[in-house]
């Protein structure tokens, strides 16, 4: 995953991922659960693993200085 893949017309996965960070409620904390959630909802068939998101997620965050959970395996 190169995070240039268009999902659709002129969007990337990190500009899906983008803005999801600026919907969501401002905090210094990102949840990864959250996020991948957020993303899949847009873009259903998106073919990236979990694994692959968390990357992206973690990309973007550390571009904004924010933190991340990792809370993927959480119930």
């Amino acid at each position: 995953m190169d995070g240039m893949t268009t999902y659709r017309p002129g969007v990337t996965i990190r500009e899906l991922i983008l803005g999801v960070l600026n919907k969501a409620p401002k905090s210094e904390i990102v949840s990864v659960k959250a996020t991948i959630a957020a993303v899949r909802e847009q873009v259903p068939q998106l073919p990236e693993t979990d694994c692959e998101l968390v990357a992206a997620i973690v990309e973007m965050c550390s571009l904004f200085q924010l933190g991340v959970a990792f809370d993927v395996k959480e119930p």
